[in-house]
């Protein structure tokens, strides 16, 4: 099967469940407490690895601490390569404080050594790609090096995934490379900062990227679902209704079983199915690595769900 190879950080999370956001001079007692591994990367590279794919390497950076060997230990049992995530001895490992208040999280960040990776870690991690692969970059890399890999992968033959988040600003630089994309998968509010322009359909992002060079886009929309949007595809999602308890996860799920999909030759509505199985599921329990469900979750719940497919809209939009 292709190779996955995914840049981005490792982070390890402190989730706090809330009945109050956090106020100056005020103390919360939090009704719950998750300790585990994240950061973006971290759970896009674990998710793909248990929704099916065979080979997925992680490319990031830890501290020489407790946080980042527990991190590699965890990738490690989760079938993850972890041979060219660097560890830093004089850098701290990543940490994230998450507050959960009624399902939705907001997020304190020290990010340390998750800032070192380098394009010589790039290179030397991207040097066998080959044609079939996928690459996956996300924000969580300066913008500098998100556009040095994709040139890297474009040039290898690999299928190029951009997941553009965590978005700061509205940094205009972004727009440059979205030629070297083959899948954009935003949020809305990404598709916002990405194109400059609010208060549009969802239809309309997708077609504004496109136009600017995308290939592909896949818009989720949370409980809303999601929306695909391809040369010859046009694809409405439903989400999975479940009982949520923590929609941390979600969008890394979302993402690392939508890659998993792509390394199998899946179609665009079989993919996009699967990647919404299993971000709904991601809902379902505390925590982010923790909360990643397995193929096994996704595909009993694929064929318990009462929801139809991914409808396949006739584009008249030409």
């Amino acid at each position: 099967m292709p190779r996955i190879v995914i840049i981005g950080a490792l982070v390890y999370d402190l989730v706090f469940a809330v009945p109050d956001w956090v106020q100056p001079n005020r103390a919360v007692h939090a009704s719950g407490l998750t300790i585990s591994p994240g950061g973006k990367g971290l759970n896009q590279a674990a998710a793909a690895s248990r929704l099916g794919a065979d080979a997925v390497r992680l490319v990031g950076c830890v501290g020489d601490d407790i946080f980042g060997a527990d991190m590699l230990a965890a990738l490690r049992r989760a079938g993850v390569d972890t041979a060219f995530i660097d560890v830093h001895a004089d850098a701290r490992t990543s940490i994230a404080a998450i507050i959960v208040r009624n399902n939705l999280p907001g997020f304190v960040g020290a990010p340390d050594a998750s800032r070192r990776v380098s394009r010589a870690q790039i290179r030397a991690a991207l040097a066998d790609l080959r044609p079939g692969d996928v690459l996956l970059v996300g924000f969580e890399v300066p913008q500098s090096l998100v556009a040095y890999a994709l040139g890297l992968g474009r040039a290898a033959g690999a299928t190029t995934v951009v997941n553009p988040a965590p978005f700061f600003t509205r940094d205009k630089f972004a727009i440059k490379y979205l030629y070297l994309v083959d899948w954009l998968i935003p949020n809305v509010t990404e598709a916002e900062l990405l194109t400059g322009v609010e208060d549009l359909a969802v239809s309309d992002f997708a077609d504004i990227l496109r136009e600017k060079g995308v290939g592909n886009v896949i818009i989720t929309m949370g409980e809303h679902g999601s929306l695909l949007v391809a040369e010859n595809d046009f694809y409405t999602q439903d989400a999975f209704p479940v009982e949520a308890v923590d929609t941390t996860g979600a969008s890394d799920a979302f993402v690392g079983a939508f890659c998993a999909s792509l390394a199998q030759a899946w179609t665009p509505s079989r993919a996009l199915q699967f990647a919404s199985a299993a971000a709904a599921l991601a809902c379902t329990k505390p925590g982010t690595m923790t909360a990643l469900p397995d193929r096994s979750e996704v595909e009993a719940l694929l064929a318990g769900a009462q929801l139809d497919p991914p409808a396949r809209v006739l584009d008249c939009r030409q």
